[in-house]
């Protein structure tokens, strides 16, 4: 039905796959690795329009069909040269977000036998997505959303680790602020608009107005400023400075609130001479609520409490906000013990992996193959 578990396969995998570039949006090196290995082992598969590959398990309809989804992309500069192994872990940037996961579901791919298709009562289909790190902005899984009319019978994303799972999605959206000022000497000049100094007052005036929204909304919200540049020297008066910046928030409201703060300070200091503020949306991720949790959640818990592993409810932002805004029945879990995600010192514990292997094969039989779920 489904093979053992074949570590040295996995890290056979995973290296190819560390080692070839995916950072969001440019994951095709990563993709042809996976066709490559499709293809290898007899299996074909497909990439849609935004660059996704899937591969088709079964026939049947998409309301019925059971998606498993794991994403390319690896944040930075989307790759690492080498994967440490030590003390039990092995480490390097991406490996537990998200090339586990990836890994695991082309594997689980190829290894799934045509005795278990035949006999599936619902279709799987095998989903690797792009765009769902930083400025991806949930391109992938975007367009697996505007591709269907209706949900599938169930979207389950795997990603990060064991220790927490996700039923509910973290909204956000992201900005670039731009000030444009006529810069000038410091000395000479001295008195005409800085773009760093509006950009500064832009920001305190913004702080303020969050903390307002933040009051009325509680633990529910968050204000980031991720980077900043600008001016040209220490003796010039700055002419142009930019930054991004984001909110996130579990509620629609306070984003929704947030915004109109932002468009409404932009106008405002449009208004004085020699001072000219772009803001511009650079992404947006849907505060998203449960959708038909007891469809999946009791099952994932109780697998994995039968590995020995007790997984605790977080909200975050993965693929599942778009799909649990779409009203698709969704979750998202790890399938591994894992860490430090974003980091040169992410890691994965060696022994949890085949855990998951087993979390992944139960899932497999639960969800394919047993009436009642």
């Amino acid at each position: 039905m489904i093979g053992e578990w074949d570590k040295q396969r996995f890290i056979g995998l995973i290296e190819k796959l560390s080692k070839a570039k995916g950072p969001s949006l440019s994951e095709q090196p990563r993709r042809k690795v996976l066709e490559e290995f499709f293809s290898d082992n007899g299996l074909s598969s497909v990439t849609d329009s935004a660059g996704n590959l899937l591969v088709q398990m079964g026939s049947g309809t998409w309301d019925q069909t059971v998606v498993f989804d794991a994403h390319m992309d690896v944040v930075q500069q989307g790759y690492t040269d080498t994967i440490v192994y030590e003390n039990g872990i092995m480490k390097g940037l991406g490996v537990g977000d998200n090339l586990t996961a990836v890994s695991m579901l082309a594997l689980l791919a190829v290894s799934i036998d045509n005795q278990l298709i035949n006999k599936a009562i619902r279709p799987l289909i095998i989903l690797f997505t792009v765009g769902e790190e930083g400025h991806g902005n949930l391109k992938g899984v975007k367009q697996i959303v505007d591709d269907h009319e209706v949900g599938p019978y169930l979207f389950l994303s795997f990603d990060l680790s064991f220790e927490e799972y996700s039923i509910r999605g973290l909204g956000s959206t992201r900005y670039k602020l731009e000030v444009i000022c006529p810069g000038g000497h410091s000395w000479e000049d001295y008195g005409i608009p800085s773009a760093i100094d509006v950009m500064m007052e832009f920001f305190s005036k913004l702080t303020e107005k969050f903390k307002t929204v933040a009051n009325h909304h509680p633990k529910t919200v968050s204000f980031n400023i991720g980077n900043v540049e600008g001016g040209e020297g220490i003796n010039s008066i700055a002419r142009s400075a930019t930054a991004c910046f984001e909110f996130r928030s579990v509620l629609l409201e306070p984003l929704d609130q947030l915004d109109r703060e932002v468009t409404a300070l932009c106008k405002k200091m449009n208004e004085r001479q020699n001072v000219k503020l772009i803001c511009d949306t650079l992404g947006h991720r849907p505060a998203a609520s449960p959708v038909k949790p007891e469809r999946i959640e009791p099952m994932v818990l109780d697998i994995l409490s039968g590995v020995g592993e007790q997984s605790q409810p977080v909200i975050r932002s993965t693929n599942i906000n778009a799909t649990l805004d779409a009203g698709w029945a969704s979750l998202c879990m790890g399938l591994c013990r894992s860490g430090r995600f974003h980091t040169h010192d992410e890691y994965v514990v060696l022994d949890s992996l085949e855990k998951g292997w087993v979390v992944l094969s139960m899932l497999v039989e639960k969800l394919l193959l047993d009436q009642h779920n």
